[in-house]
């Protein structure tokens, strides 16, 4: 008898270490997936800030890739948070701008955010004019996600807002097509509207515009 409890024992053994090690990993996957959700920067919420706008510019016209429509009209006042959850204001301080807005998944963005950077790293930019930048349209489906890699990769340096899931941001400044500029002079009100890629030369001259006037 007592040999035949031992051989029974013995063929039990195997299949309860294979229970436990299965029951082990099952609950390190499970915390991991909680880890994923609540600490992962790909999440989709984790790119979104919670900016707050203030005015309105008319649409963007269709197909049109200079608008001078919305000139003279007050820029909206924007106040966000970056992807270090710093405050950022885009506000009425006396001082020209020129805010770009980008998606993460547009290759023409993808193009122009390196041209301006190395632009910026090599000359400063026009002095007199700020530029900000606006991460919006954002999409954890679409490629090149999430923005805040892919501007880390290019050391983008311009102070950026994170739009909300709604696009607040670019729907208050007319949604262009991307990437969209928006131009402000030193008293607070828009004078051009740019939409889709554009060279840096247009940018500079646009810019020193701005900066005499």
């Amino acid at each position: 008898m007592t040999s035949t409890r031992n051989k029974t024992a013995q063929q039990k053994q195997p299949r309860s270490r294979g229970a436990i090690i299965a029951g082990v990993l099952g609950a390190v996957v499970i915390i991991a997936l909680i880890g994923a959700v609540v600490f992962g920067s790909t999440e989709p919420g984790s790119e979104y800030g919670s900016p707050e706008v203030t005015g309105q510019l008319p649409l963007m016209p269709p197909n049109n890739s200079v608008d001078p429509t919305a000139a003279g009209f007050d820029a909206p006042i924007v106040v966000g948070q970056d992807f270090d959850g710093e405050e950022v204001r885009i506000e009425n301080d006396g001082r020209a701008k020129a805010i770009v807005f980008l998606a993460h998944w547009c290759p023409h963005c993808q193009a122009e955010v390196p041209r301006v950077q190395a632009w910026l790293d090599e000359t400063g930019g026009v002095e007199g004019v700020d530029i900000y930048s606006v991460s919006t349209s954002m999409n954890s489906g679409q490629p090149n996600f999430p923005a805040s890699d892919w501007l880390d990769r290019e050391a983008w340096t311009p102070p950026l807002i994170r739009d909300d899931s709604d696009n607040t941001v670019l729907i208050a400044h007319g949604r262009g097509g991307f990437p969209f500029w928006v131009f402000v002079d030193a008293n607070g009100k828009v004078a051009l509207r740019v939409s889709g890629e554009t060279q840096i030369a247009e940018l500079e001259s646009i810019m020193q515009a701005l900066a005499t006037s």
